[in-house]
């Protein structure tokens, strides 16, 4: 398989995010109109070798090097213009690359090292995302002629043309809009193009990537994630900064194993890599053929052909996951909402709030000043020998307990951290449902019970006291012994603080501006100028970016109480990706990203669309 064609075969898993790049991208050979030659102008040959192309006896490579008008293709005009330019004319040549590199679509990969945490108990914590998996996105197209309305094609627009927001060059701020991928109808995960593709009463939509197994607390669960509206959002190619905003729907289905708990294409002890193929293991289609379309570290390859059985779904729909900010800069949410367990409803709401530390009457924060370095009262930063003087969340100790989701106007379909989370008129209210996704939350976390459990008392997002126990080998298992790591062929056990959310969360980002880079080292983001500078098997890539992305959010609970319980929901989460994007330029010639052709221009009407899309 070539190198360029593995980014237009991949397909992504939950979570996951999103950033457009920026970069540069020059000529395969000489300047403007200089296929040929490497000199100060054009030559004759060139400008023959543009009237071939013109009439489909060359081929351009890049396909703009040809474009001398910057039409968006190839035609005698551009042979013309070539050859008075080579005789000493005053034209100018106009050719799209260089500067301009024709942004029209990307394509975003999760590397290895993507976190996943989630749950108010911390037994989710920690978990590795699904490597490999990938989503498509555009840059999007407005009118041109001061109406600013999106549009796909020119044909939108009469009398307008519809232009990229951008061209990651000269002008490099890009609203990006997706998914642009293929569909999926939502209990097979068979390909569509409509809901008339897919069994009575399905529908068909945009999947973010295939299952993701997860096992918490000893509880396996296969999450299928699906868009739930557009992906949109800006990013600029020049620094390599970006933000979006998507909603998914998460189905959780109860797992197979502790072991495995999504239908799996290719097992660990096999190394699957994306693009193996392999024999679906449990789910809908067993013994099915399956190309494997990401990689859990923990349980193999996972794969769209291997769903999950429909029986074991314990959340209908889907829970409402709502990705308000998904950034390459920081991410922060602070707990404001009171607790729903008996044992925590000590906050200034509820009445006879104390400080947590020393049980002192407080009625906000402010009444609980501590320094950050030791934690000792205060009144100023005079009394903390060179630390701060604060309240929380600058530092642990808080008036009461307090929690961080909650839901619009009770609404579990709007999950949320705080009112400016919802529409306006809506309140961000402690969830009241008993058995349903509206579950309210019902403590902070697993630490919090008293003075001595205060998360991230000792160091950040740990509590000082508990202590989880998890085997070396397969890190999902839980235990208190050697012995029982030992039983399952998985290491021995190892202890640390369980990990916890404060009460500020936050999480922070890499921008990367496009440029050239290696594909899967995630430890490597630096620019490389050729392959050797990558590691192993890894290449270099031209027009792609390394970005770390990162989101806060809030999980709805399940119909499940044993899933509920495991993974601490409704709870918060939070995911860090590292990731690797690729930038497409429709007309270059070459399939890439979401483009199912590219017949080397950026015109309509001659079977492939300006989009690259076949008509």
């Amino acid at each position: 398989m070539g190198k360029r064609k593995i980014f237009a075969g991949a397909a992504l898993s939950l979570g996951a995010f999103l950033i457009l790049g920026a970069g540069v991208a020059n000529a395969a050979q000489g300047d403007c109109a200089q296929p040929l030659s490497n000199g100060a102008k054009p030559t004759a040959s060139d400008c023959l070798f543009l009237l071939k192309a013109a009439v489909g006896g060359q081929d351009c490579d890049p396909s703009c090097i040809c474009d001398a008008d910057g039409s968006g293709r190839t035609t005698a005009t551009d042979a013309l213009l070539c050859l008075k330019f080579a005789v000493g004319g005053d034209q100018e040549l106009a050719c799209d690359c260089g500067e301009n590199i024709n942004c029209t679509s990307s394509e975003f990969f999760a590397l290895a090292g993507s976190d996943l945490d989630s749950g108010w108990n911390g037994i989710g914590h920690n978990n590795d995302i699904i490597e490999g998996a990938s989503i498509t996105f555009r840059t999007l197209r407005r009118c041109d002629g001061g109406t600013g309305d999106v549009c796909e094609v020119d044909a939108d627009c009469p009398g307008q043309d519809c232009e990229p927001t951008c061209n990651c060059g000269d002008d490099p701020e890009c609203e990006i809009i997706g998914p642009t991928h293929q569909k999926r109808c939502v209990t097979t995960l068979t390909e569509c193009d409509s809901s008339a593709d897919c069994p009575a009463g399905v529908s068909c939509s945009n999947t973010f990537g295939p299952p993701l197994p997860l096992s918490s607390g000893g509880t396996p669960v296969c999450i299928i994630s699906i868009f739930d509206g557009d992906l949109t959002g800006t990013a600029n190619s020049a620094t390599g900064e970006g933000v979006a905003k998507v909603n998914l729907r998460s189905r959780v289905f109860l797992g197979i194993d502790i072991a495995q708990p999504c239908p799996r294409c290719g097992p660990p002890s096999s190394n699957p890599e994306v693009g193996d193929m392999f024999t679906c293991e449990g789910g809908q289609t067993p013994g099915a053929a399956c190309t494997v379309e990401a990689v859990s570290p923990d349980f193999g390859g996972t794969s769209h052909t291997c769903a999950p059985e429909l029986g074991g779904a314990v959340t209908g729909q889907g829970i409402a996951i709502r990705f308000s900010e998904v950034t390459t800069g920081t991410a922060e949410k602070q707990a404001t909402l009171p607790c729903a367990s008996f044992l925590h409803r000590n906050n200034p709401a509820n009445g006879g709030a104390t400080c947590l530390d020393n049980g002192a009457s407080c009625s906000s924060n402010d009444d609980c000043l501590r320094c950050d370095n030791d934690l000792s009262v205060c009144t100023s930063n005079g009394d903390c020998g060179g630390g701060t003087c604060g309240a929380a969340p600058d530092q642990p100790v808080s008036c009461g307990f307090y929690c961080h989701c909650g839901f619009c106007d009770d609404d579990p379909d709007l999950p949320c951290f705080e009112t400016s989370d919802c529409d306006e008129g809506q309140v961000c209210v402690v969830g009241t449902g008993n058995d349903g996704p509206d579950l309210p939350q019902q403590q902070p976390n697993e630490c919090s019970a008293d003075a001595e459990y205060i998360c991230g008392k000792d160091f950040d997002e740990s509590c000082p006291n508990n202590i989880i126990g998890r085997c070396s080998e397969e890190s999902f298992r839980l235990c208190s012994s050697d012995n029982s790591c030992q039983i399952a062929g998985a290491g021995t056990c190892v202890f640390d603080f369980t990990p916890c959310f404060e009460n500020k969360m936050s999480r922070t980002g890499a921008p990367s501006p496009l440029g050239n880079y290696c594909f899967s080292d995630p430890g490597n983001t630096e620019q490389c100028t050729n392959n050797d500078d990558c590691a192993g098997d890894d290449f270099c890539v031209e027009n792609s970016s390394r970005p770390t992305t990162v989101a806060l959010f809030c999980v709805p609970a399940t119909s499940s109480g044993t899933v509920n319980n495991a993974g601490g929901i409704t709870g918060p989460g939070a995911i860090q990706f590292n990731s690797f994007v690729q930038v497409c330029s429709c007309g270059d010639g070459e399939i890439g990203c979401d483009e199912t052709c590219d017949d080397s221009n950026r015109e309509s009407g001659d079977g492939c669309d300006e989009n690259c899309q076949t008509e």
